[in-house]
């Protein structure tokens, strides 16, 4: 009896810790976190929290990316995993920053990208051309 005692004693201690621990973990700043090697499935890329990574060597980042639609300043690319931003595989939207160059492309193209950290901090296109 005294162990079933010890026992559910104890549990109901460990309670509120559990439930304070779960609260943290759901105000997580995911963007924080090293994502390498973790699948994305089929989520996409509008729901990360790129504000925080580090982009301090950044300049000039090339990735190859089909391009799935063109809308004004924003380009609908899907790019394999660039892991110089340690982001996987994905589809985004990306902006193309001011000044960006823009070869002859058009949707279903295969291009290349040469991505940069905007002035408001997020990954941009600074170049897109048709891919050789």
């Amino acid at each position: 009896m005294r162990i079933i005692t010890l026992a559910l004693s104890a549990t109901l201690l460990a309670a509120p810790a559990f439930a304070d621990n779960h609260m943290q973990r759901e105000g997580m700043n995911h963007g924080e976190m090293d994502m390498e090697g973790m699948s994305q499935g089929s989520e996409t890329h509008s729901g990360m929290d790129h504000g925080t990574m580090k982009h301090s060597d950044m300049e000039g980042i090339h990735t190859t990316a089909t391009i799935n639609s063109i809308d004004g300043n924003t380009v609908n690319v899907s790019h394999p995993a660039i892991p110089a931003l340690r982001w996987p595989a994905m589809t985004m939207d990306m902006t193309l920053l001011d000044g960006a160059e823009m070869g002859e492309i058009g949707e279903g193209d295969e291009a290349m990208l040469m991505l940069e950290q905007g002035a408001d901090g997020m990954v941009g296109i600074r170049a897109i051309m048709p891919a050789e």
